[in-house]
């Protein structure tokens, strides 16, 4: 009986010895992951060009065509999804049975906490030139590093309590990048979120489509999304600091068009159902309207130059690019126009000013227009129904996010549930090369930078 009860007393203090063991026991890369990738994993990823597994920092730096690991996110890395989410009709994926369901935890585990190096490290902890692409398909935010152009974090909105059709649709980003904000259509929602991809804000609003901040003062104006059927004849003026708003009526159906002049003091406002302006300031709430004459436009989305002397909005039905003098911001003054063609989409401006770039939806493709010949520059093919536009803070790369609905762009791979990959096409602004296709998930839209 003694020795019976020994026995127990010395089973169970091995087991609590083991159990302590494996809660402190951590999985250290070198010892427990890469070995795997380099085994396991490397037969599945042949098709990423320039892809180097001797070590973290190669790894994490991914390949020609973008990172294979998102620290944080195990489902949304190419790496984890390679081993389990490819079809059958993808000739890797009877190389992907091949991965253990065991050796697959591991990577997955080190993945959730960040995919450190054995220093703990987490990468691109310090990136500070950050993109944010509104991913509507899937219900996720993935921020991109615009020096490695890379994903290096995810926000995945239903984890946050958000629906499935959420859909996010544009970001706007304070200037000092210390927060940004989402809009989200299908839940009706403005969101803030900190530097830290930590909601920390939101706020109900009836079909929010496009986002401006004001580089002034603590307000956000919001737009309607264009997908509204009959919105309200208003836009959301919103503190950014406490999340307060009130709407504002601007005088006319389907406001969309959104932009703000560099001092802060007006906000323009174009129609989708008419060829109309309202130019608001914003501390008197005083809109004045401008009509543009011919058929309708379908006013998509403004810009203005950094010198505020230009704005620039392409109309979606006549494919025409339209530029107004706004030297004197409170009386924009239409100066003429030119033929783009195909749907001129979200305009974005260089640094320097001399550049204007934007997708043509319909013609999938983008174009760069001289601002002071006012004539095309060139244009950069192989695009899928582009959409956003943003540029790098040194002018030097320009990044086209593409909805690809229609599957014109297929993608490496072939996955189970089908759906054509949405990528952001990373292109050189002086060669006008496309450098990558970014695969980032399915329709993506808005694209936001400080």
């Amino acid at each position: 009986m003694v020795k019976t009860r020994f026995c127990s007393l010395v089973c169970l203090l091995l087991l609590g010895a083991h159990l302590a063991y494996a809660q402190t026991d951590k999985v250290v890369f070198s010892e427990d992951v890469l070995p795997i990738i380099q085994q396991d994993f490397a037969p599945l990823l042949e098709r990423e060009t320039g892809l180097s597994l001797d070590s973290w920092d190669s790894i994490m730096a991914g390949s020609q065509h973008g990172e294979i690991v998102i620290p944080y996110d195990p489902d949304g890395s190419l790496l984890t999804r390679l081993a389990r989410m490819l079809s059958s009709d993808d000739s890797l994926s009877e190389m992907a049975l091949r991965v253990s369901d065991e050796d697959l935890a591991i990577v997955r585990s080190w993945i959730s906490e960040g995919a450190p190096n054995d220093n703990g490290q987490i990468a691109f902890s310090d990136a500070s030139d950050l993109l944010y692409v509104c991913i509507q398909g899937g219900a996720t935010i993935n921020v991109i590093d615009m020096n490695a152009n890379v994903i290096i974090r995810s926000i995945d909105l239903q984890s946050l309590g958000f629906t499935a059709d959420a859909r996010p649709h544009h970001v706007a980003v304070e200037p000092d990048g210390s927060a940004f904000y989402v809009s989200l259509i299908g839940d009706d929602r403005v969101l803030k979120f900190n530097q830290d991809n930590q909601l920390i804000g939101q706020i109900p609003f009836e079909r929010p489509g496009m986002l401006v901040v004001s580089p002034t003062d603590s307000l956000l104006f919001v737009g309607r999304s264009m997908k509204a059927i009959n919105p309200p004849q208003r836009i959301g003026i919103i503190e950014r600091n406490g999340m307060d708003s009130e709407e504002l009526d601007v005088f006319f159906p389907r406001p969309h068009a959104l932009a703000i002049d560099p001092t802060g003091a007006y906000v323009y406002v174009g129609s989708l159902a008419e060829n109309r302006i309202a130019v608001i300031d914003h501390a008197a709430a005083s809109p004045e309207l401008q009509t543009i004459e011919g058929d309708p436009h379908t006013l998509v989305q403004f810009a203005v130059s950094p010198d505020g002397q230009t704005m620039v909005v392409g109309g979606q039905l006549t494919g025409q690019f339209f530029f107004f003098d706004t030297s004197d911001p409170s009386n924009p003054t239409l100066e003429e126009s030119i033929q783009v063609g195909m749907a001129p989409w979200h305009p974005v401006f260089t640094p320097d000013g001399e550049y204007v770039w934007f997708g043509n939806k319909m013609g999938n493709r983008a174009t760069v227009v001289n601002l002071d010949e006012r004539t095309i520059a060139g244009t950069v093919e192989g695009l899928s129904e582009p959409h956003g536009a943003a540029i790098s803070p040194d002018g030097q790369t320009v990044y086209i996010s593409n909805n690809n609905l229609n599957g014109a762009y297929a993608g490496r791979y072939t996955w189970q549930d089908s759906t054509p990959p949405g990528f952001v096409a990373v292109i050189d602004s002086e060669t006008r090369e496309i450098k990558r296709m970014l695969e980032v998930g399915p329709n993506p839209t808005g694209l936001g930078t400080r």
